[in-house]
């Protein structure tokens, strides 16, 4: 349930890789398509929704088999996890610390930049690659043009200086899953979006 949404990831400045100064972004909807390296569940569809508001983020995924948000305070540090998986709804809460010992994988992560770019929504984007102490990486597409208040995971993205558009994610299985973003609206969100269900949910946490 946990490790293979974190990172979103998720989205988490240098100014000699953009020469000029970036949008601050406080306010958008991105929505992202997945898709898997093996090319299998073809019929399982899944996408992922970021939204961003000031220091708040909220992050969508849904497939066929379950659907899953986190909320990640950026100024309190704190999040919340909601998933319903068929009638079976579950929420758990964590405090700052506890969020920080959950995304310990991404403690002491490492980011080099390629020359690689693509073009992702009309942004130029280059290529980071996040390496981890365990020595398993991952890579990632980001526009410098476009900064956010907040990233969407904090913990693995810190030192990626824009948006993040495109993203992938080793899973269990060895293949990968890749996120790619397919809009990005920049009107402001409403605060309603992040409010937290206070019941109707099993507290597993």
């Amino acid at each position: 349930m946990k490790k293979v949404t974190f990172i979103i990831l998720v989205i988490f400045p240098f100014a000699d890789l953009n020469a000029q100064q970036p949008k601050i972004i406080g306010d958008c909807t991105i929505s992202y398509l997945l898709s898997r390296s093996d090319n299998t569940d073809k019929k399982n569809t899944a996408y992922s929704t970021v939204y961003i508001k000031g220091k708040e983020v909220r992050v969508d995924f849904i497939n066929n088999s379950f659907n899953q948000t986190i909320f990640y305070n950026g100024n309190l540090g704190n999040a919340t996890i909601l998933k319903t998986v068929g009638q079976s709804k579950y929420i758990a809460n964590y405090t700052a610390e506890e969020w920080q010992k959950e995304n310990e994988i991404y403690k002491d992560a490492t980011v080099s930049f390629t020359n690689n770019t693509k073009k992702i929504l009309d942004y130029d984007c280059k290529e980071a690659v996040i390496t981890l102490k365990t020595g398993k990486s991952f890579t990632a597409y980001f526009t410098p043009k476009l900064t956010p208040t907040v990233k969407a995971n904090p913990f693995a993205n810190e030192n990626i200086p824009g948006l993040i558009l495109e993203y992938e994610l080793l899973t269990e299985e060895k293949d990968k899953i890749f996120y790619t973003a397919n809009s990005i609206n920049f009107n402001p969100v409403p605060a309603m979006k992040f409010e937290i269900p206070k019941s109707g949910y099993r507290i597993i946490h």
